[in-house]
């Protein structure tokens, strides 16, 4: 059952699911339209309104089980968990020790957290974990708690480095991955690593006109990083 819902940003759905770990049946807001203006340079989208309001888009494109914590960005419906994969994602929910912490505060980035930690139990590439961390860092920034930002950006670029190793990335994802590194190094203050890794991204997208959007953006952060580690 379904129960639409207009915002100011979009349109928004309630949808009922039932969580494939523990069975707990619950209703999850997704968002299943909303409205840009742009993007920051590591891609964290704009979106019209309150910073929060950008925030709460974000977090509903992951799911989170209240009564477990496992969490997902895909739909509940569309996974089909093994036995041993439901234990051992139940045991690491268990003993994670932000979870433990954090629980029943739920902050903001929560839900990207629950499903890092049981991405890696389902053994997802490390560019789909990387991309789970990259967008906790963005809820972060919105709701202004910059150590955590900074905590989601360092774990997004240690997933991105180990895709570029293990993942077998090809085309875009390749570029786009490759930029991201160095975009995530600058904003750690890794400002000659960041140099490194721009050249690297420059390489991979070999003047394709369909990334020149990319190119653009390599060059103009390249600049910034250099004003940054003069």
């Amino acid at each position: 059952m379904r129960e639409g819902l207009a915002t100011p940003l979009g349109e928004s759905r309630r949808v009922y699911v039932v969580c494939p770990v523990c069975g707990h049946a619950f209703r999850a807001a997704l968002a299943s339209t909303y409205i840009t203006v742009g993007r920051e340079a590591d891609l964290c989208p704009k979106i019209p309104g309150r910073p929060s309001d950008g925030a709460q888009v974000i977090r509903s494109s992951v799911t989170m089980c209240p009564a477990c914590s496992f969490a997902s960005g895909e739909a509940f419906g569309d996974l089909d968990l093994t036995f041993d994969e439901r234990h051992g994602i139940e045991e690491r929910l268990k003993e994670d020790g932000l979870l433990k912490v954090f629980r029943k505060g739920q902050p903001p980035w929560l839900g990207f957290h629950a499903a890092e930690v049981c991405g890696k139990e389902r053994s997802l590439r490390s560019r789909e974990l990387g991309d789970l961390c990259l967008r906790a860092s963005w809820v972060c920034r919105k709701e202004k708690e910059r150590p955590f930002e900074s905590t989601f950006q360092l774990r997004a670029l240690r997933h991105f480095m180990r895709a570029l190793q293990e993942d077998d990335l090809l085309g875009r994802e390749l570029a786009v991955t490759t930029y991201l590194v160095g975009e995530l190094n600058r904003r750690l203050g890794n400002h000659r690593e960041a140099l490194n890794w721009y050249v690297n991204a420059g390489r991979t997208t070999e003047g394709d006109p369909r990334v020149a959007w990319l190119d653009r953006l390599i060059d103009r952060q390249s600049k910034l990083a250099r004003e940054e580690a003069a």
